[in-house]
């Protein structure tokens, strides 16, 4: 059975991921263009507010007779008296900054921690002009500056937060037809069968795909159960004449005259147990799809029929010049299996088949049976002449480890499914140049029907 794999990344991963980045990306922009607007208005009112400031003290202030008025708490003041080239500083605050260079060139400038505006005008007797420079700290500006920036930032933040699950809820609502078509499907496949996947009512894309998922899923069960029905009524109808021809060769072999015939006979009666082993598999296939396979469950010496099986394979294991050790679990009390006599036979000589076939010349099988709780475990081990790319795919239908070799890749599926159904396991595997084989059949219960 192959599982599913759940993508990396989800659709609505996808959607979330751009909805937020779009999200993200437009705020962001919107966000710096507000705050490059509240700064400017905020910096121009502060500008207005220092330029009307030092004009109001410039027009205070007085050369003939002296008069310097005074700055608010918080600001700091410089008053110049310029005429030609002649430059007197009748006032400085303490904290005045030293670098006052900007201020011939800008009404405002920022010098040290301060903003300073300027203001000129002509001295009352016309000689001259008095220059007032008026400043106040820069740093509730900025404070205010970064708060705004700070407010957008978590704005911006807990937005694209919020749109974020939003857009993953909103894209969950959206794609719950798609997840429930999906899990639908993954059943159908699972389950073996084409059972109608439900339609969302809906009247959009995903309604459309449901309803042609259904449609190909019509086509599929039709052409599967033409298959079944055309496997099992040839696997039927082939069984008999095969049966006849087997039987009249098998008496003509033994009425043979000479050795020409007896090879002859020899040759066609191996390819006629072969092509009658197909057929089987192929019936057997059948009925396991279409669930139609019947099991008669009885108590199994599983000890003496592994040991029949044995001496019946010994003539193939002679000649493939191989060694066949059994162990049995002497502190077993007993070895019996609740089973189908003839299907656990199959599913055992099919093991055995396999392990022959496959096994190094001159190399050992080892065959053990032991007792758990509840179970007997059947192990056969063998040398591989290759390795095996793929253990896991070995019980999937129609795949052969080794294409070379006889068969067509029905056994181990049939196996496998066999033993399900009678309630056991079988798992293979193959690593280091080893292939193992083990079989786990029940013992006090009986068999599920």
């Amino acid at each position: 059975m192959m599982t599913a794999l759940r993508p990396a990344r989800s659709i609505r991963l996808k959607i979330g991921l751009v909805f937020g980045a779009t999200f993200f990306l437009g705020f962001t922009g919107a966000a710096g263009y507000l705050f490059s607007r509240v700064r400017t208005v905020l910096i121009e009112q502060d500008n207005r507010s220092l330029t009307d400031r030092a004009g109001r003290l410039s027009e205070r202030a007085s050369v003939y007779p002296l008069v310097i008025p005074l700055p608010d708490r918080g600001e700091v003041m410089a008053l110049w008296f310029t005429s030609g080239t002649f430059h007197k500083r009748l006032y400085q605050s303490p904290r005045f900054p030293a670098d006052s260079s900007l201020l011939t060139k800008a009404t405002v400038v920022e010098a040290d921690t301060f903003r300073m505006a300027r203001s000129v005008r002509q001295a009352d007797d016309g000689y001259g002009k008095l220059i007032t420079v008026v400043g106040h700290s820069s740093r509730p500006l900025h404070r205010e500056l970064r708060g705004i920036g700070m407010l957008l930032l978590l704005t911006l933040l807990a937005s694209v937060g919020v749109s974020g699950l939003s857009a993953w809820w909103l894209s969950g609502w959206l794609l719950r037809p798609l997840r429930a078509i999906i899990t639908s499907a993954q059943s159908v496949s699972q389950a073996e069968q084409t059972t109608p996947i439900p339609i969302p009512n809906s009247g959009d894309e995903l309604q459309e795909l449901a309803e042609t998922i259904n449609q190909m899923l019509v086509r599929i069960g039709q052409a599967v159960d033409t298959q079944h029905i055309f496997f099992a009524a040839a696997s039927h109808e082939l069984r008999t004449p095969l049966s006849i021809l087997r039987t009249e060769i098998e008496v003509a072999l033994r009425e043979a005259i000479n050795d020409r015939e007896r090879g002859f006979l020899h040759s066609q009666l191996t390819e006629l147990r072969r092509l009658s082993r197909l057929v089987d598999d192929l019936l057997a296939m059948s009925q396991l799809r279409a669930g139609t396979l019947q099991l008669r469950p009885e108590p199994i010496d599983l000890d003496d029929l592994t040991l029949q099986l044995a001496e019946r394979y010994q003539r193939a294991i002679n000649e493939r010049n191989l060694y066949l050790a059994i162990s049995l679990d002497e502190a077993a009390d007993e070895l019996t299996v609740q089973a189908d006599l003839d299907k656990l036979t199959n599913v055992l000589l099919n093991l055995l088949d396999n392990a022959v076939k496959y096994a190094i010349p001159g190399t050992q099988l080892d065959l053990s049976l032991t007792q758990k709780t509840g179970h007997v475990v059947w192990t056969l081990t063998n040398q591989t002449t290759a390795p095996i790319p793929d253990p896991d795919r070995l019980s999937r239908e129609f795949y052969q480890a080794d294409p070379h070799h006889d068969g067509y890749g029905l056994g181990l599926w049939i196996s496998h499914q066999v033993m399900r159904l009678m309630g056991g396991t079988l798992h293979v595997s193959g690593a280091n140049g080893q292939f193992r084989a083990e079989c786990r059949l029940q013992t006090n219960e009986g068999m599920p029907t």
